[in-house]
């Protein structure tokens, strides 16, 4: 580990930190767009606040002295119930960052899906975490989707990851106000922000326009995508006519496990079902797209119930080793974590994901023995105690 890398973790406790550690490094547009949300982000501090609905109702004088947290995830062995969600955008917050999460990821032997919103080519990351998962975002042209699905195949990835909660883009206020926009476009704010962060400047954006002289997102379409400088790139993303029929089609032509990401309502789990999709990830995007929407933790249940023999994988505001429990008691496989991930590689690189690694594996081990179990599977709702939609803080803690 470099002293720099040591320094800027050595006040690291808890994931939570950070957020408010990496503050000091990222000019103020780029750390608005890892940590806001939609609107008034009332989604956003949900999220974190569902936590505060359920209480531990712990087992005591069990044997602990044991503790197993591995999981069988699409028929692949992993060391702990959380892996990397796809972040769009990682290059803008490190240099590098997609290798990066990906080979931190296989160190540590846990899942990692690429988002299509990257800017290194996704044959690349294969060949560093050959069990990485490919997060597409398609558009509804048949031709185009049947062009990503045969790269995608060609190039060996063994998950396919379909993001289905963006027909249209989001409205996110603080981003936009301190001038982060897509195509990059030379404003007062963020001129002056990356003027005052010259180690982002140089070291981060400086270096990836000298070695891609236009950094392009690559993986959204068959034959690469957008530059960052170019207006195209606004129309990256979903399409508002994507339907279950191309999922259906996508079903019949992709021969590997496939994903639905953005579920919130059981009747889109049970249609999931239906067609055959191996798995689905309850999510609201990190509460960046719609505002006042359910929490995935709140509507976990009744998911879980209508998913039938698919894998169940959430994300949203998990932030420590008891939330991925809570998660997992209410019904999920596995867990997703996106921000915190993502603003410890911002802050240290690979010795800030396995930092971020080890204080995630640590807490839940030590919760796990505290609940009084020696392994995952023995999690169950009869160890929660409930409040109801009424009884816990509508406001989550200062950091989300």
């Amino acid at each position: 580990m470099s002293m720099t890398a040591r320094r800027r973790l050595h006040d690291i406790y808890q994931l939570s930190d950070f957020e408010k550690a990496v503050r000091r490094y990222l000019p103020k547009a780029v750390y608005e767009y890892v940590r806001n949300g939609a609107g008034a982000e009332l989604s956003l501090r949900r999220n974190r606040a569902i936590f505060q609905r359920y209480l531990w109702r712990p087992y005591r004088l069990r044997d602990v002295s044991s503790l197993n947290t591995r999981i069988t995830l699409f028929g692949e062995d992993y060391a702990q119930p959380f892996g990397l969600a796809p972040t769009g955008g990682a290059a803008m917050t490190r240099f590098d960052a997609d290798r990066i999460e990906a080979a931190a990821a296989h160190r540590h032997n846990l899942f990692y899906a690429l988002s299509a919103n990257s800017l290194t080519p996704l044959e690349e990351i294969i060949r560093i975490n050959p069990r990485a998962w490919f997060a597409a975002y398609l558009p509804s042209d048949l031709a185009v989707i049947d062009g990503m699905i045969d790269r995608v195949q060609k190039a060996g990835y063994p998950v396919l990851l379909i993001t289905c909660d963006v027909p249209v883009g989001a409205q996110r206020i603080a981003e936009t106000r301190a001038g982060y926009s897509m195509p990059i476009r030379p404003k007062w704010r963020s001129t002056i922000g990356a003027l005052r962060h010259p180690g982002w400047t140089f070291g981060t954006l400086g270096r990836t326009i000298l070695r891609d002289r236009n950094p392009r997102i690559v993986n959204i379409r068959p034959q690469g995508g957008p530059g960052l400088f170019s207006n195209e790139i606004a129309a990256v993303g979903g399409a508002p006519d994507f339907t279950w029929d191309h999922i259906r089609h996508i079903r019949a032509r992709w021969n590997g496990k496939l994903i639905l990401k953005g579920i919130l309502r059981p009747e889109d789990a049970e249609e999931a079902a239906k067609i055959g999709v191996d798995g689905i990830v309850v999510s609201d995007h990190g509460g960046r797209l719609l505002d006042s929407s359910v929490a995935p933790l709140e509507v976990l249940p009744e998911i879980r119930k209508a998913a039938r023999n698919m894998s169940v994988v959430i994300d949203g505001g998990f932030r420590c080793g008891g939330d991925v429990l809570k998660a997992m008691a209410l019904g999920a496989d596995a867990v997703m974590l996106g921000r915190p991930f993502l603003q410890a590689c911002a802050l240290a690189g690979g010795a800030g994901l396995d930092k971020a690694v080890s204080i995630l594996g640590t807490e839940l081990r030590r919760d796990l023995a505290l609940i009084g179990l020696a392994e995952l599977a023995s999690l169950d709702v009869s160890l929660l105690k409930d409040l109801g939609s009424t009884g816990f803080a509508g406001r989550a803690e200062e950091n989300i």
